[in-house]
């Protein structure tokens, strides 16, 4: 640690940063580019071997994903990393990487993901067997069926990132304190006024979390809920082997996948990297976190048996070699998987960065110090949104069971119409019981249990093209939905709407307010429904949406249900300051099957509902 990077807590700050990980890092370079002065990171632990999972992560950054957003935030860090060296060390490794398809389930997988790569504009190439052997020659050919290669993944090294950001971010005035663990969040009137560490108070408008798995527990401080999970993971580091003998540097092979046996591998010197997630999940009580050691767990051999037999069945070379390096190190899950990025909802002034992987930490300080800066998105930044949750996501029985599925799920070939199935049914509208009666099939969003179609409609096959599917596109669909959408147009249809948002807008000023904020004209007569946009400032829709006019100073505007939290939270976020407009949720009748009380999988005594 450069001696420069600490001094004495200062009585003020524009920013501070909770978390001096790579995403705290990184968010304080981005601000301070954008011109902000005095930033205080603050870090409860040494400067930059930080206590958190940046430092104890293997630092494998595979770019493509599903998501064209966290594919985007993945290449904007491989951008920043690629830059950056540290005492004419790199901070990147542009190795490559490679996803191996053991079975044709697999290499039907690969196919699509190389889809998306075309898509997202990440050059990626599908390889046979023999080019896959010539990138990683210790490979077992008989477990080779293909492999995707992307070319511009890699390794990042978490800390050497850190420091060499902060170096950076020091000639523009930022200030890193290490050992200063946040003791309290003082909100006055739902607004940030203070950060107390180490008994000093420093008076600021704006907080920065980024403190990773001990998110959760600053949340509470400030009456902000972070809804994630610290999860233990395994990851393991071999003895050198003798067909690596004399390799000296960092790594050579490509990084590697092998998700049919839910494992990732990585070359490092002489030895091998190995992780992990064929173990059920691992879950921590947010309350039992150390305050000032690592976030790493004892090891738990009996979990590692199987992975290991199937490591040394993928590399045989490793038959003969122990494991000398052997954690369970812990990292957040949330409950879609996703990330939590934005401005809280609940107090004004509290950011949140966080569940975030160390291949995303780069981009993700862009975004946030975009948003903070100017509010501007480059990307449509909703799934990763804080704000996307409905409450009942606050619970942490419910956070459990989620996180420990997306746990289970990480390396799965999910479709895109998959379900979660737990806990469910746990929001059901007045007419689920009739939509059982008809043999529903249930897509559950926000909690809402909502039909697709209704097996009592089924009739012989409609002569359509849209009607018929196989294979891969015909799951968690039926040609009953031609059916009823042929019969919809040509006849009439019944929808509940009750899982739909819906918000009550009134006010001397209601017209004027959704005028500015929408693409269509909304000064319409009583009882016209009209279906716009509301665009941010780049013109980029954040809503999509009808408006009823109800009377002169009052209108309704409904949305769909799991964008409903984000939907209001924009229309909140540009209310006028002197009450001339106010918003309301209009909530209806709605039954709850699933307790939220019920016991969790993993602790003995039963959650608390909140």
């Amino acid at each position: 640690m450069d001696p420069n990077l600490t001094g004495e807590l200062p009585e003020s700050a524009s920013v501070v940063i909770i978390g001096a990980g790579i995403v705290g890092c990184s968010a304080a370079y981005y601000l301070a580019h954008h011109g902000w002065d005095q930033i205080v990171v603050l870090d409860q632990g040494p400067l930059f071997e930080v206590l958190g999972s940046t430092s104890h992560a293997p630092g494998l950054v595979f770019q493509l994903n599903p998501s064209k957003t966290v594919c985007q935030l993945a290449r904007w860090s491989v951008a920043l990393y690629s830059q950056l060296s540290l005492d004419d060390q790199p901070c990147f490794y542009p190795v490559g990487s490679l996803e191996i398809a053991a079975t044709p389930e697999r290499h039907e997988e690969l196919k699509r993901k190389m889809g998306h790569a075309m898509s997202w504009g990440l050059p990626a190439e599908l390889i046979d067997r023999e080019q896959t052997l010539l990138k990683i020659p210790l490979l077992n050919r008989d477990l080779i069926f293909n492999a995707l290669y992307i070319l511009t993944d890699g390794i990042a090294k978490g800390s050497r990132i850190c420091a060499a950001l902060a170096r950076k971010a020091v000639h523009h005035g930022v200030a890193f304190h290490a050992h200063a663990p946040v003791e309290s969040v003082e909100v006055t009137q739902g607004s940030v006024q203070s950060v107390t560490t180490a008994g000093h108070r420093i008076r600021t408008d704006k907080v920065l979390l980024c403190a990773g798995i001990w998110g959760p527990r600053i949340g509470k401080m400030a009456g902000v809920s972070v809804p994630l999970m610290p999860v233990e993971h395994q990851y393991v580091r071999t003895a050198p082997s003798p067909e690596l003998a004399g390799e000296t540097r960092e790594v050579v092979h490509p990084i590697l996948r092998h998700q049919d046996g839910s494992m990732y591998f990585r070359q490092q010197a002489d030895c091998y990297g190995i992780g992990s997630y064929q173990h059920e999940p691992i879950l921590v009580n947010i309350d039992d976190l150390p305050t000032n050691e690592p976030a790493i767990r004892t090891f738990t051999p009996e979990f590692f048996r199987k992975p290991h037999e199937d490591a040394i069945n993928l590399f045989p070379c490793l038959r003969a070699i122990d494991l000398q390096y052997k954690i369970n190190g812990m990292f957040s899950f949330t409950p879609d998987g996703q990330s939590l990025i934005g401005e809280s909802s609940e107090v004004h002034g509290f950011w949140i960065a966080e569940a975030v992987w160390v291949k995303h930490g780069g981009g993700v300080g862009k975004v946030v110090a975009d948003l903070m800066s100017n509010g501007r998105r480059e990307i449509d930044l909703r799934e990763i949104d804080c704000n996307r949750f409905h409450p009942h996501v606050a619970n942490r029985c419910y956070i459990e069971m989620r996180a420990a599925q997306q746990y289970r799920e990480v390396y799965d070939i999910i479709h895109p119409l998959q379900q979660l199935e737990n806990p469910r049914p746990l929001r059901v509208s007045p007419f689920y019981a009739r939509h059982k009666e008809l043999r529903a099939f249930f897509f559950e969003g926000a909690g809402w249990e909502r039909p697709q179609w209704f097996a009592a409609n089924e009739k012989p096959a409609v002569d359509s093209p849209g009607a018929r599917r196989t294979g891969w596109t015909a799951r968690y669909w039926s040609p009953t939905i031609a059916v009823e959408h042929l019969n919809t147009r040509e006849s009439a249809a019944l929808f509940d709407l009750t899982p739909f948002t819906k918000i009550q807008v009134k006010g001397r000023d209601s017209l004027a307010f959704l005028q500015s904020l929408t693409s269509n004209q909304m000064d319409q007569p009583t009882g016209k429904i009209t279906y716009t946009s509301m665009l941010d400032d780049n013109g980029g829709i954040q809503c999509d949406l009808t408006v009823t006019r109800l009377d002169e100073q009052q209108f309704l505007v409904v949305t769909g249900g799991p964008v409903g939290p984000h939907d209001l939270n924009w229309m909140s976020s540009h209310l006028p300051d002197d009450s001339s407009v106010y918003l309301s949720e209009c909530h209806f009748r709605l039954l709850q099957h699933w307790s939220l009380g019920a016991a969790c999988p993993r602790f003995v005594a039963p959650c608390n509902p909140g």
